[in-house]
């Protein structure tokens, strides 16, 4: 991909890559683990007006790369790709109070803190509570449960929502029209 389109390395070490469609059309972030990018990347568009920026996930989903993806994509819309089929419209809040244990949302104070170490010079601390968010949806598409990360999205302004893998190509394809990207 670095041939042929611009692409970026982050400090979490989250890769991107710009996509360039045709004049019209705004930016939209397809967030995704890095591991997916082989079943992701024969559903995209062939054609679409705008910008996709490419957005593969380095870490386990944590918040903290996710907001600084929204920082460098700029995104007019961001989609975080989920397993299942459909839209995610929501995600109930949870937070993390020991390693694996998670409960509901009622104080976010009480999360762990994990220490997050991407490469040896470059570590951060990860509030592993996940705000609750829930919206409508842009499109008639099944629906799934939302990332987790999707209140970074929304508190940022920015629509977020989750599109599961499977049936990827025609669910985006419904959004890019909606959107009036095609």
């Amino acid at each position: 991909m670095a041939e042929r389109t611009r692409t970026l390395v982050d400090e979490f070490g989250s890769f991107y890559a710009w996509l360039e469609g045709s004049y019209g059309g705004g930016t939209l972030l397809l967030w995704m683990k890095s591991t997916w990018l082989e079943e992701v990347l024969p559903q995209l568009p062939r054609q679409f007006k705008g910008r996709i920026v490419l957005g593969l996930d380095a870490s386990e989903g944590y918040a903290a790369p996710f907001a600084r993806a929204l920082y460098w994509a700029n995104p007019r819309w961001a989609l975080v790709i989920s397993p299942g089929e459909g839209l995610g419209l929501a995600y109930p809040g949870r937070k993390e109070v020991a390693e694996g244990e998670w409960v509901s949302w009622d104080d976010p104070r009480e999360a762990r803190q994990l220490e997050v170490v991407p490469r040896p010079e470059f570590s951060y601390l990860e509030h592993r509570a996940y705000a609750p968010w829930n919206v409508p949806a842009p499109a008639p598409l099944p629906t799934i449960e939302g990332p987790a990360v999707g209140a970074v999205g929304w508190q940022q302004g920015i629509p977020t929502y989750g599109l599961g893998l499977v049936g990827l190509d025609r669910s985006l394809q419904t959004l890019l029209e909606v959107w009036r990207m095609c």
